[in-house]
């Protein structure tokens, strides 16, 4: 069974969205972008809401950039009760339109290598608090928004974590990857 495994910036106060700035403007540099690369060219899929595969649809397909690569030739799947025909707009993607915890578990049994989930905060939030994700790597920014919206505001009840591995960059970032503890 294949994990899923969230990648989010996020401010030091927590927030993942805020009207103030977005969390992950601050140049990430060589040595974070070669650990990202390293990561999720392995993927098997790229899981997103409708509004993070609107923006990534619009700028990958005709970037030269290092990630263009894994985004543009690594099947996506974009969950939307809304979006009509994704696989027009960017080439390799699937519509998700049933209950989210039903097409989650269908990727997750897909063969296949772990898969990679992008957020907007309302889906990654929707994730989490549905408790299908195995792994949070989360970039820490050194910024701090003071409001905005939080990675876990829906979680129905707190959540303990283990520390799997904790890496800072040059760039001020730090990369937490955090595993659920299971009962």
């Amino acid at each position: 069974m294949r994990d899923v495994i969230l990648y989010m910036s996020m401010s030091l106060d927590g927030f993942v969205d805020s009207d103030r700035e977005h969390p992950g403007t601050i140049p990430e540099g060589a040595e974070l972008k070669q650990w990202k690369l390293d990561r999720i060219s392995t993927a098997g899929a790229h899981l997103m809401g409708r509004v993070t595969y609107q923006q990534m649809a619009s700028f990958w397909q005709h970037s030269d950039d290092p990630y263009a690569a894994p985004m543009n030739d690594i099947p996506k799947v974009v969950f939307s009760r809304t979006l009509s025909d994704a696989e027009a707009t960017w080439p390799v993607t699937q519509v998700a339109r049933g209950d989210l915890a039903a097409e989650v578990a269908a990727v997750k049994a897909a063969p296949g290598p772990d898969v990679v989930a992008w957020g907007g905060g309302r889906f990654a939030g929707a994730l989490a608090a549905a408790d299908l994700i195995d792994e949070y790597r989360l970039l820490v920014q050194p910024l701090v928004l003071g409001q905005g919206r939080a990675l876990f505001d829906q979680l129905p009840e707190s959540r303990h974590l283990d520390l799997v591995e904790a890496v800072s960059f040059p760039s001020g970032i730090v990369a937490h990857a955090y595993r659920p503890q299971r009962a």
